[in-house]
């Protein structure tokens, strides 16, 4: 137990050192089609896992939602706090510090793959959102059209790590196990969508610099670089 509890907070740390200086693109696909799910609900309370600055969500405030954030750095809060979140430190893979039933809605973007005990994390949204309420995750997929290629090719998948280094993934998904595990703690998934799928990879082109590529996460989600999942709790 102890040393489970050590490997834990080592993990921490080391997402809060690399997280703190992070800056997201809100041109990324990813964003804007979970964007897009969360405004296909009504506005009400919703909770932004992984907050950051509150770059994202200060967009959902605008648009009628009252937003809570967690983060694991104080200035990282502080910002986001500036930005209308009611934003808090804390540490996911220890619980969310919040009251049953409190949230319409979930965001947990590029969260998952950061965490040992997955089945946790996806107890514990459960429990924070009401029933009938949403949660909206996205995580890299494994299964991506550059992955497969890179595996026959016997080259490691991107964005995913054997070691803690990097931008520090330690589980890796396919939509097909995602589905899965939310299904498994109660949830319906209603929508599956990709980001863009990477048929030229990843270092030569991104959907920020070719916003069109955005079409082929669409039509070909299974394929995609980022699997966005919409789910609700029955």
């Amino acid at each position: 137990m102890i040393k489970k509890k050590l490997k834990a907070e080592t993990i921490t740390e080391y997402n809060r050192s690399y997280f703190v200086s992070h800056n997201l693109d809100l041109q990324e696909s990813r964003l804007k089609k979970a964007y897009g799910m969360i405004l296909e609900e009504k506005p009400g309370f919703l909770l932004d896992i992984g907050c950051g600055k509150g770059d994202f969500s200060s967009l959902l405030i605008k648009d009628g939602w009252k937003v809570w954030g967690t983060d694991l750095d104080s200035s990282i809060v502080c910002d986001a706090s500036g930005k209308g979140l009611n934003a808090v430190v804390a540490d996911v893979a220890e619980g969310l510090p919040f009251e049953g039933g409190f949230f319409d809605c979930v965001f947990a973007g590029e969260i998952v793959e950061h965490l040992v005990d997955t089945d946790f994390f996806i107890k514990e949204v459960y429990r924070v959102l009401k029933k009938g309420g949403s949660v909206i995750i996205t995580t890299p997929n494994l299964a991506s059209f550059e992955n497969r290629i890179r595996i026959l090719l016997g080259i490691y998948p991107i964005w995913v790590s054997y070691s803690l280094e990097g931008v520090g993934h330690i589980r890796a998904y396919t939509p097909r196990a995602l589905k899965k595990q939310l299904m498994e703690h109660g949830f319906t998934v209603e929508k599956h969508k990709g980001n863009w799928v990477p048929f030229i990879p990843q270092r030569f082109a991104d959907d920020v610099k070719y916003p069109l590529l955005a079409i082929t996460g669409d039509l070909f989600p299974n394929l995609s670089m980022d699997i966005i999942i919409k789910a609700r709790k029955n």
